[in-house]
């Protein structure tokens, strides 16, 4: 077998499981100046916690 000096994006990302994938997902974020981790969203209908007062 030849050895392969690249390997295509897709042969990469299809050895993921879905989880991985969504791990390693970013954004572009031209204000920072690259790619950078998605920041965590809140999931509608979910309580954000008691308020003291």
């Amino acid at each position: 077998m030849a050895f392969r000096r690249t390997m295509p994006q897709e042969e990469l990302r299809s050895k993921l499981t879905a989880e991985e994938r969504a791990r390693h997902e970013t954004t572009y974020q031209a204000s920072r100046g690259g790619h950078f981790p998605k920041p965590d969203r809140p999931v509608p209908g979910t309580p954000q916690g008691q308020q003291e007062g």
